[in-house]
């Protein structure tokens, strides 16, 4: 007799640090993101906007790490940290 098979487990969301997006920067900001550089907990609400720019301040290089919205194919509004801008 066959012994039952185990259910796969899931595979967990790869969950980074966000690093500052300057190349030669690097700095640490205070939230995760997955491979993609989608927040992984969606907390967009909390960053600064300047001209309708959202963004998160690098602390080492005073830099804007900008925020983009994303829609994913469920239709869910995520953000992306998308670029750098000085």
């Amino acid at each position: 007799m066959a012994a039952p098979q185990q259910p796969k487990a899931k595979k967990a969301t790869d969950v980074f640090a966000l690093h500052c997006l300057k190349p030669d920067c690097g700095g640490l900001l205070a939230y995760e993101v997955d491979a993609d550089n989608v927040l992984y907990v969606d907390l967009a609400w909390t960053a600064r906007q300047d001209a309708g720019v959202r963004y998160f301040p690098c602390p080492k290089c005073s830099g804007k790490n900008i925020i983009e919205e994303l829609r994913t194919d469920k239709g869910q509004l995520k953000h992306n940290v998308a670029r750098w801008e000085p």
